[in-house]
């Protein structure tokens, strides 16, 4: 999160931002707009590799139309007269980027922009429950949190005071939940964060009380998890400690919002492993932790669901696809094709969103074509030469742009 933050005139939980969660989902249901496809021309996509997801095929070509994929084989076998082509010979077809963890609102990073350079689905773990519309014929898809739930004074108050949403007690962290539900946020995000850790980004921020921060007690935190379950909603920590990923695991929660700061003992790598914890990894923005990453290296070896995830809101953080993070997966012993997978497919399937993330028939049309093949120049995933969204065309560039 970026320190340019400024805390809002008043509670992201107004009747304000529920109104323009309903009006949104009114306009664009699912971002129907984008996908409609009415009176849309239909379009064929071409490269010379295809990563469809989970594998990289070779001699592929894609059409599109209705805002869904229609069909993928040889270029020969398409036949779609008066389409709009976009052939990129030495290039590559890959589903759009699903990044799992931004602050893309409250840091106010043109949803425009975010799509121009490939992440077509971004999902805002800390910031305001209503989402940044785009006036045009396509939408970024947006999963929300809503504010980080914390103990009074506790994470990320201290430095990011526009983020966070102070609970005490059961009675008013359940109420909370209540809140966040009704104004249609997928996730949950709590804090177990006390600050401290060596080289954590949140350390370069002047901070209005210094570390430890309080952070949520064991009855607060059960009736989070218990309240999100029945609503059949994930809850996501932030934590960067030994003790926050104890207490995360002995609360039943769900997700990491970004891999721990501090080296984290191999029992618990073990246990995160055995539950299958899903962490958003956020690796290049936490380089400098001394634990990072011989923990996301053991936590891929245990079994442990590594999501690519960029913290996007950070200055030194792309806005857009992050080439880097996916490099510093493949550094976990990770093979590319998993790596992309977990911006694509694995985090669709996560997220509910299937066949979102795959190149298949059927599939929502959220497409971008790079220039040569990212196995080699994963730089290029950050300009991509062709972005789709919802099978309308964002951007187009020309070779060299």
């Amino acid at each position: 999160m970026n320190m340019r933050i400024k805390p809002p005139s008043r509670p992201f939980w107004t009747a304000a931002a529920l109104l323009a969660t309903t009006v949104f989902g009114q306009l664009f249901p699912g971002c129907a707009a984008a996908e409609s496809g009415q009176g849309s021309q239909p379009l064929v996509i071409s490269a010379g590799l295809l990563f469809d997801g989970t594998r990289f095929l070779t001699g592929q070509a894609v059409l599109v139309d209705g805002g869904k994929i229609v069909k993928v084989g040889p270029p020969g076998t398409i036949a779609a007269p008066g389409a709009r082509k976009i052939d990129v010979p030495g290039g590559a077809i890959l589903p759009g980027f699903i990044d799992m963890h931004t602050h893309h609102l409250v840091n106010q990073v043109p949803p425009l922009r975010i799509l121009e350079h490939g992440v077509t689905t971004a999902r805002d773990l800390g910031g305001p429950a209503a989402p940044a519309v785009i006036k045009a014929p396509f939408q970024l898809r947006q999963r929300l949190s809503g504010p980080i739930i914390t103990a009074k004074g506790g994470y990320p108050m201290p430095v990011f005071p526009g983020s966070g949403a102070e609970i005490s007690g059961p009675a008013e962290a359940r109420a909370m939940v209540r809140k966040l539900v009704s104004q249609g946020v997928s996730v949950i995000a709590v804090s177990l964060e006390p600050g401290g850790e060596a080289g954590a980004p949140w350390t370069n921020h002047p901070a209005t009380s210094p570390p430890p921060w309080p952070v949520l007690t064991k009855a607060e935190l059960g009736a989070i998890v218990q309240l999100a379950h029945q609503f059949g909603i994930k809850v996501t920590a932030y934590l960067g400690t030994q003790e926050g990923v104890q207490r995360a695991l002995d609360a039943g929660i769900d997700e990491w919002a970004h891999m721990p700061c501090d080296p984290i003992p191999d029992a618990l790598i073990k246990a995160a492993g055995a539950k299958r914890v899903a962490i958003d990894g956020t690796i290049d923005t936490l380089v400098q932790c001394t634990g990072v990453h011989q923990n996301a290296a053991k936590l891929v070896a245990a079994g442990a669901k590594l999501f690519y995830a960029t913290d996007m809101g950070h200055p030194d953080i792309p806005h857009g696809i992050d080439a880097q993070e996916i490099h510093r997966q493949l550094h976990t012993g990770r093979p590319m094709e998993k790596a992309l997978a977990s911006a694509t497919s694995e985090a669709a399937r996560y997220l509910g969103l299937a066949p979102l993330g795959q190149i298949v028939p059927g599939a929502p049309a959220d497409i971008i074509v790079v220039g040569s093949d990212p196995r080699v120049n994963f730089k290029e995933l950050e300009y991509p030469r062709a972005v789709i969204a919802g099978g309308k065309v964002v951007i187009e560039r020309k070779a060299g742009e």
